[in-house]
Parts: C-alpha cells; sequence; structure tokens
C-alpha cells in the first residue's frame, strides 16, 4: 500500500469530468486532483506522516490557482498546468518532501503543478517504472487536445485543504484518509 497527499479542485463541469473519462486511464482511482506528495510506502508510518504533513501546512495560508494551459509531458501524459499559484504549489510540494520524506523526492522526474486530463502513450503506463520509454499516439493526443480545446475549460480554485490517500500496491483502489486544512 501507498500513501499520497492531493488537493481535489472544486470542478463542476460535465465535459471535464467526461473528457477525463474518456483518456484518462486512472480516472476511477482519484478524483481530478493536485498531487502534493506522490505515492509513497506505507511502511514510512500513517502517523508520523499526518504529524509530518499538518506541520508543514499549518505555517501555510491557503492560496489561489488558475489551471488553465494544456501541454503535453515528455512522458506522453496530457496536463492542465497551473498558470496561477504555480510557484506556491512547487513550495508547498517542496516543503512536504523535506525531513522524513526526502528519501522519497524523485529528482529524476520534473514536478509540474498540473491535473491529469488523460495519457498518450501506445503503451501502458508503469507506476513502478515512470521514466520508462514510452511512444507517442499522436494522432489520439491531437483529436483530444482539439477537443479539450473545445470546451474552454478554466478552473480558478483555492488550495486550502489537502487530503491524505492510501491506494493498494496494484493502483486499483484508493480510498481517502484524512484531511489537513491549510494554515489550520
Amino acid at each position: 500500500m501507498y500513501f499520497g497527499l492531493v488537493y481535489y479542485p472544486p470542478i463542476d463541469h460535465q465535459g471535464f469530468h467526461d473528457f477525463r473519462k474518456k483518456y484518462e486511464p486512472y480516472h476511477a482511482l482519484l478524483s481530478a486532483h493536485v498531487t502534493f506528495i506522490f505515492p509513497v510506502p506505507a511502511t514510512i508510518g500513517r502517523n508520523k506522516l499526518e504529524k509530518h504533513i499538518k506541520e508543514i501546512v499549518s505555517d501555510w495560508k491557503p492560496f489561489d490557482a488558475h489551471f488553465c494551459t494544456v501541454e503535453k509531458t515528455w512522458d506522453h501524459w496530457m496536463y492542465l498546468f497551473a498558470k496561477q499559484g504555480h510557484n506556491s504549489i512547487i513550495e508547498l510540494h517542496d516543503q512536504l518532501y523535506e525531513g522524513m520524506l526526502k528519501p522519497y523526492l524523485r529528482k529524476d522526474l520534473p514536478f509540474y503543478p498540473h491535473i491529469g486530463l488523460g495519457l498518450f502513450s501506445k503503451e501502458n503506463y508503469d507506476f513502478d517504472n515512470p521514466t520508462a520509454n514510452l511512444s507517442l499516439d499522436n494522432v489520439k493526443y491531437e483529436q483530444a487536445r482539439k477537443e479539450f480545446e473545445k470546451l474552454k475549460f478554466d478552473l480558478w480554485c483555492t488550495i486550502d485543504k489537502l487530503t491524505l490517500v492510501a491506494i493498494n500496491a496494484e493502483y486499483s483502489e484508493c480510498r481517502n484518509l484524512s484531511e489537513f486544512e491549510i494554515g489550520g
């Protein structure tokens, strides 16, 4: 089992949800979210992790974010990137990976503040080996990009609460464990 920490933005747009259901292979695992801590082994201990998270987020104030830029990443994911709030998300992410989580920071993977929209590789994505060489399904990607543009989706939100989640080893089930008010 793994633990992760996410922000669930309030998205009331059926077209957005339909798009993710069509192109995001893990849409049923996790609702649309912004990841702050990527899956770490549960062996680190839930109580220790919760204490760590609470200490970090209590020094923060809620902050606004604007997700409006669609781009493809090096590993063929389509992301909705944060234009405003980008630096704050990175700073909070980096602080969370200090102390007990420092050994779990993946320096080989760039961190982009985003909401995942879809995966456009011809091969299946491997969470345990995210740097595996994948080939782009360019036709499907271009079709999806045009489809998403037609939605004219633009999200403003206030990042004020993060949720600790538990994910099983097969990445097929996820459940919310606890919430952390930013500044609380």
